[in-house]
């Protein structure tokens, strides 16, 4: 791709695509003829298409004046600043979210409880950070250097700040969405299956699906193996493609997940003995060789796909 490709793609991708098919043409066009104009006064044709861009400016600021869209919060002159460095920072407050409800979970509070203070922690922290990272912006804006946000920024936007160039991403967000989904579904069953069950005591306390030798040790060990999966799915999305270093993390996730359902499921130690009397426990001899069979099977297909996809990409 040449620079004028790269300022095009990362323009265009903060413009709607319906108006991709009108804008790219005009915009190219635009940037040829600057170039051609330069060339012909004597400039060589590198330096020349570089000085066409460095003077267009910052792709996403040129993107929202040709889609129309006003950079106003507080302010067009440090609103890209602004709104990058919050959605860095946003991403911290998850971590005292997770630490919070990681502490409740393992000092013995209710997992709604532990859930809902994870989540208050983290949304407070999200606050916190919003107002604080706006109030600077605000008083930069107010009574900063007139000259603008180029000191913040290093200097003048030029074309080496354009993103790198990307192979074509192989690894979909509707499939990252799903994948999550279905791991957030995992963990929600890990930890709800405690307090939510079909079958409940004479007290009408709610009888756990699974063993309660379980918790907490084997539960949340399982948890983790859960989170470093969207952790890796995430990382996955990222990168654009499965990669043999993400294969390999993907493939001990598998393994450790696998290796305790079956263990616990051989030691009869899996599901909670009193659900099974509960729920007929004479007609489900069969259900620990059917949870070992399965979940074999299951993280089997997952490894293979997996390796498939990476080997495959590596070779591309």
């Amino acid at each position: 791709m040449t620079l004028t490709d790269r300022y095009v793609a990362a323009t265009l991708r903060r413009v709607p695509a319906a108006q991709h098919a009108d804008l790219e043409p005009e915009l190219r066009a635009s940037v040829t003829d600057a170039i051609e104009a330069k060339v012909e006064a004597g400039a060589d044709p590198d330096r020349a298409e570089t000085e066409v861009l460095n003077d267009l400016g910052d792709p996403d600021r040129l993107a929202a004046d040709l889609a129309d869209r006003p950079l106003h919060l507080i302010g067009p002159a440090y609103y890209l600043d602004w709104l990058r460095l919050l959605r860095l920072l946003l991403w911290v407050s998850l971590v005292p979210g997770a630490i919070v409800l990681t502490t409740g979970l393992v000092e013995g509070d209710a997992v709604g409880s532990a859930i809902w203070s994870g989540v208050w922690t983290a949304a407070n922290v999200a606050l916190q950070i919003a107002f604080w990272t706006t109030l600077v912006f605000v008083l930069l804006e107010r009574y900063g250097d007139p000259r603008g946000p180029e000191d913040l920024t290093g200097g003048p936007w030029t074309v080496d700040r354009l993103p790198a160039e990307r192979a074509p991403r192989a690894v979909s967000l509707v499939d990252t969405v799903v994948s999550v989904g279905l791991l957030a579904l995992v963990a929600a069953a890990l930890l709800l299956q405690r307090t939510v069950s079909w079958f409940h005591e004479s007290d009408g306390t709610a009888i756990p699906v699974l063993h309660p030798d379980m918790w907490p040790t084997w539960t949340l060990a399982l948890l983790a193996v859960v989170a470093v999966d969207v952790v890796l799915t995430i990382l996955t999305y990222v990168r654009g493609r499965w990669t043999v270093g993400l294969a390999v993390v993907n493939t001990v996730t598998a393994a450790l997940f696998a290796g305790v359902v079956v263990w616990l499921a051989s030691v009869d130690r899996l599901v909670n003995p009193a659900f099974l009397e509960a729920s007929g426990g004479d007609s489900l001899t069969w259900l620990p060789n059917v949870v070992i069979a399965g979940t074999v099977v299951i993280a089997a297909w997952d490894v293979v796909d997996v390796w498939v996809k990476a080997l495959r990409d590596r070779r591309a």
